[in-house]
This record gives structure tokens, sequence and C-alpha cells, in this order.
């Protein structure tokens, strides 16, 4: 079969995933009337832009030489509610099945996390204010996160990082990220985690109120 590309499925994947030209093309930055015209992009960090938003993998829009399906490659926002993550649990490879389950995982768990805290957040004692988990921080982590199990393993030590992680920078929010666009800068804090080695944690400073917001988690050098 001919190889497929973004533009000659790109109509088909959002009704599979359910997702409408015009929320698509919020989330790109662009106008709905310019969404025929983004499929035909060969801008490659443009279709990486478009994977994220539409949760597959990156090499799904640029192309195969056979057919995939494309629910095997989508990975869903919503988890089973049953599932709760254990170390156990964790996929260690690198295939699409093992990122989504990695994803719907970190989801799951922040899920029952915030069931269990109704206030959404932690003190953090190094900067000496709460930092507080909102959709932000669940999307952006299970995004970043599920890519490698380290990373994923890390989600587990989400009291302990939000308590103990300490300030190492502070830098501009990307405006040109729609997720970064609500935040003035972010902080970069990092916590030293046994058994998985440093772990690197975005906080969003908000511009409306100054509060802060974990943005995202990942492991950055992980203990071989």
């Amino acid at each position: 079969m001919a190889r497929i590309y973004f533009e000659e499925k790109g109509s088909e994947l959002l009704r599979t995933i359910g997702i409408s030209k015009t929320e698509f093309a919020e989330k790109m930055g662009i106008k709905k009337q310019n969404v025929k015209a983004l499929f035909k992009t060969k801008n490659i960090e443009t279709i990486r832009r478009a994977a994220e938003v539409l949760g597959v993998r990156f090499e799904m829009l640029v192309g195969y030489t056979t057919e995939p399906e494309i629910e095997e490659y989508y990975i869903p926002e919503k988890p089973n509610d049953e599932l709760y993550i254990t170390e156990e649990d964790i996929p260690t490879g690198d295939s699409v099945a093992d990122r989504r389950k990695r994803q719907k995982l970190i989801i799951s768990f922040y899920q029952k996390w915030k069931e269990a805290n109704p206030e959404s957040k932690r003190y953090n004692i190094n900067l000496k204010d709460d930092i507080n988990i909102r959709y932000v921080s669940i999307e952006e982590t299970a995004g970043q996160a599920s890519l490698t199990y380290y990373s994923t393993i890390a989600v587990l030590q989400l009291d302990a990082i939000l308590t103990n992680a300490v300030f190492i920078a502070k830098v501009p929010s990307n405006q040109k990220k729609n997720n970064q666009k609500k935040f003035e800068s972010l902080l970069i804090m990092q916590y030293e985690c046994v058994g998985i080695g440093k772990i690197k944690m975005l906080v969003g400073i908000k511009r409306s109120d100054k509060s802060k917001v974990q943005y995202c988690i990942t492991a950055i050098t992980p203990t071989k």
C-alpha cells in the first residue's frame, strides 16, 4: 500500500479522535480555514506539534509503508477509572503501546491523587509557598513523562517532589506554546530521588494571581 501522510489522513484522524477542525486549529494557533493547508505541510516541527496536539506518535503523521490502524496509535485522554499507577504496572519499552499505557497510568495517578487531595496543592519548603496541581500539570506531565520509563516512575514521587524540590533557575515562559501563555515565567526545580536520580520539575507562575502551578515532571539523570 502507498505511504500514508498527514495530508491524506488528517481529516480522518480528526474524526477518529473526536476533535473538530475548529478545536484543532485553536490548539495549533491557526485559523480554521488554514487547517487544510496545514495538512499539506512538510515542516517537521509543525508536524511534531500536530502530533502533540492530537496525542499520536510523530511517526504516524510522517508516513508508513503499510497502513497502520489509527486506533492503535491514538493515546486516549481519559484512562480507565480503575487504573492506579504502580511501579510493576509501568512498561519499560519504547513502543507506541508502551508509551500509550504509561500516559494512561500517569493521568490515572493524578486523578487519584486529586481525589485524595481535594485542595490539589502541596507546600514547597524551598519556595515557602504552595505548588498547585491543575489540568495543565496532568496534560504536560502525561505527555512528557510517558516518553520514558524513568520519567514515569518519577511521577510516583509527586508528593516528595512538590514538597522538597529546590529552586535552580527562573526562565521566561514560551508564549508560542499554548499551555505556557498563562504563565509569566517558569521555575526550574530539582529533586534527588534514590533509584531514579535527579528529577526536574517546571513550575509556572501565573500572570493573573502569581500562584505557582506544577507544569511538568521528568527524570533527567536516571540511575542505570
